[in-house]
Parts: structure tokens; sequence; C-alpha cells
């Protein structure tokens, strides 16, 4: 037990200090300043900072989350990057590696196979780039190409250094295969590239959607490239897992699921923003179109489930009552949208944080 402890805690010391450069990364990609240079240095008195003010939450708790020069506050950003980085390293490695036996739990670790070592690698690398994708966006608003390009590029890449060293290990031990239909068909890459264009396409498809029906685009225009990044690295995850023998509708059906969850989350930060701003507002037909409806929804569903709509006109007039208050309440709800839109009144919550946190719940429902 005591190794498999020694284990997981040099696995979260390297996630504190990845996250110590996260921090470094999200701040400086907002700044405009390069990751390398100049060294660290506090962001109030830009005065350099020495090795042992950079301690990962150790630093930050000794100072009591001020800076040793200027006294000025430290944002709690800082710690709570580096030690959410250093849990999900932790999390990582037993979700893909499983290194702990069922039954005799951390007295005994089980050997970790090539293939769980690379799931775990890449899962790793783009739980980074989920951080410093989310950073950036919630700062700033904004998502940098080099990280969504960089996330693309995780997912297609691997998938190509997964189908060369298998195909290679395939070649040597049964000989060249053959180039039909079939092996194309089970080649990570295809997946990954594809996916990858389907979620870019997806997104795009509902930004520009949202332009039709209110006059501005629903999400920017980075969500498309995380979107991008998301189809392939799930394309290569699932192109490479043994678990599934057809791929295309695996990864497909993970889109859509990252898709709708992170409506989900985005709802539900964005939703009480929007009805206070409603109220605030004194927007009553608005605010009572929509009340009406989720009302009126709740006590559809459950008189279904009670079975009080059995009666066939009474199943009928319920439903056609339900499919107008839908409409009359977004009907009401763009012309309110459009109308923010027109008054340059119309506040973004960034889309971003929400795809990549559904990603990053996505991996860990992964199936090993």
């Amino acid at each position: 037990m005591a190794f498999s402890l020694i284990v997981l805690g040099f696995i979260f010391i390297i996630g504190l200090v990845m996250g110590s450069f996260l921090n470094v990364v999200i701040l400086r990609t907002v700044s405009g300043e390069s990751i390398v240079f100049p060294a660290s240095k506090c962001p109030k008195c830009q005065t350099p900072l020495k090795w042992y003010h950079n301690i990962p939450v150790l630093s930050y708790i000794f100072l009591r989350g001020k800076c040793a020069f200027c006294k000025e506050h430290i944002s709690i950003q800082y710690p709570i990057v580096e030690l959410l980085t250093g849990i999900l390293f932790v999390a990582l490695f037993i979700k893909f590696c499983n290194p702990f036996d069922e039954l005799l739990g951390m007295a005994v670790m089980n050997p970790i196979s090539w293939y769980q070592a690379g799931v775990y690698i890449i899962a790793l690398i783009a739980t980074c780039l989920f951080i410093a994708i989310a950073g950036t966006d919630i700062i700033e608003k904004k998502v940098s190409d080099a990280h969504t390009y960089s996330l693309i590029g995780l997912g297609i890449i691997s998938a190509i250094i997964y189908s060369t060293i298998a195909f290679v290990v395939y070649a040597k031990a049964f000989g060249m295969p053959k180039m039909n239909w079939s092996f194309w068909l089970s080649c990570p890459v295809l997946y990954s590239v594809a996916n990858a264009i389907i979620g870019f396409v997806f997104i795009e498809i509902m930004a520009l959607l949202g332009k039709l029906l209110i006059g501005t685009r629903a999400f920017g225009e980075g969500d498309s490239y995380i979107a991008a990044g998301l189809g392939a690295l799930f394309g290569t995850l699932i192109g490479i897992s043994p678990v599934y023998e057809v791929y295309f509708l695996p990864t497909l059906y993970t889109l859509i699921s990252i898709f709708i969850l992170s409506l989900i989350i985005s709802g539900l930060v964005a939703i009480p923003m929007f009805i206070k701003n409603l109220i605030a507002e004194k927007d009553l037909m608005t605010l009572g179109a929509i009340a009406g409806f989720v009302i009126f929804a709740i006590g559809y569903f459950f008189a279904l489930t009670a079975g009080w709509l059995d009666n066939k006109w009474a199943y009928v007039t319920s439903t056609v009552v339900l499919i107008a208050a839908g409409l009359f309440a977004c009907r009401e709800l763009l012309l309110r949208l459009r109308h923010a839109s027109e008054q340059n009144s119309l506040s973004y919550l960034p889309f971003g944080p929400a795809l990549v946190i559904a990603g990053l719940i996505s991996l860990f429902l992964f199936p090993m």
C-alpha cells in the first residue's frame, strides 16, 4: 500500500506542477506574452518571483494569498487550477490505468499495459488543453487558436501514431493486410478526421441558425474549433478502443452527448442570469411565457405518468396546448434576444468552458 500511495503522490505532485504551468499559459495567453520568457513575475508590480514563491499551493498558503513584494492579493485562480490539475492527473490515472486490484485494493498494483499508458497520456494532454481553453475563455471570453489547433492535432496525431504501430505489428505477425474497405473502415485516423469535421460543421450550423433567428451567432467561432478538437479526440479514443466493433455511431453519439451536456451546463449558469435580467427590466410578457410553458410542461408530463391523459381527446388537446405554449415562449424569447442584439445589449456567456467540461466528463465515462 505504501508503494501505491507513493505513486499516487508522485502523480499528484506532477499535476500540481503542471497546474502551475497552466496558470502561466492562461494568463500569458490573455496578455499576449510568451509563455517561456520572461520568468514568472507578479502580475501587479511586475517584480520577478523567487523560486520559493512558485511552489504550487504551498506558496499561496505561506504568502497568505498576497504578493511577497507589493502585498497585493493573488488571484485564487492559482491554487484552484493547481489543485484541480493534480486531482485530475490522479483520477485519470485510476480511470485509464486501472492500477488497483478489485479485491486487494491499494495493497497490490496491477501491471499497466502500453495501451493503457498511451491512452492515459492522451487524456492528460487533452485535460491540460481543456483547462487552458476554459481558463482563457472565462477570463477573456476568447479562445486561443493555439489551444484548439493543439487539441485537434492531439486527436489526429494520436490516431496516426496508433495506426502506424498497429500496422507494423500486424504486418510482422501476419504479413501485409489487405487494403480493402474493411481495412480503411477500421482505421482510427478516418474517425478522428471525420468527427473533427462533423463537430466543426455541427456547431457552425447551430451558430448560423442563431444568426438567422436573432441576428447574431449563437456561438463564437472558437467554439466550432473546440468541437472539432473534441471530435478528433473522441474519434481517436473510440477508434483505438477494443470495446467497440463499429466505430462511427459511438463517436457520433458521443459528440451529440457532449453537446447536449454542454448545453445543460451552460444553461445552469445562463438561465438564472437571464431570468434575473427579465425581472429587473420588468419584461413580464417574456417571463410569463417562459414560466407558463415550464409549469404546463411539468404538469403535462406528471399527468401523462399518472395516466390522466389516457383519454384520446384529453391527450390530443393537452399536447396541442403544450406545443402552442412552447412555440409562444420561443417566439417571445427570440423577439427578446433579437431586440437585445439590435440594441447591442446582448451579453454572452462563454460556451467553450461548458464544451470542455462536458468533454472532461465524457473522458471519465469513456469505457475501457
